[in-house]
């Protein structure tokens, strides 16, 4: 991803994240001047949530010209996996912190009682 796309998806989310996004992934396509936006949510998607994220897709819209994004695809998706299990498309630009007791983030022989 390009670091101008990151600034402007950056500012896209100023007031826009709220507490049942878990993450959100971006996939950019120089070549088709393509973008997706893929918010990872802790519960199933709601049509507010939907709404939402055509709200930051708008944003990112109006920072950008049709040669930088000609189109673009938005979605919401319910997963309890870890952060490490989730697709990272190019990468993250916003990942809710998970390290607290009850929370599942690490597999393997670590937890919080030990």
């Amino acid at each position: 991803m390009p670091d101008w796309l990151f600034v402007v998806i950056t500012k896209a989310l100023l007031g826009e994240v709220y507490p049942a996004i878990r993450a959100i992934a971006v996939r950019y396509s120089p070549e088709e001047n393509t973008l997706l936006l893929r918010a990872y949510l802790d519960r199933e998607p709601t049509e507010d949530d939907n709404e939402n994220i055509a709200i930051i897709e708008t944003n990112i819209f109006a920072m950008t010209t049709r040669a930088e994004i000609a189109s673009s695809q938005a979605e919401c998706v319910h997963t309890n996996a870890p952060h490490g299990r989730l697709d990272p498309l190019d990468g993250f630009v916003f990942a809710r912190s998970e390290i607290a007791p009850g929370v599942p983030y690490l597999e393997g022989p670590y937890s919080w009682s030990d």
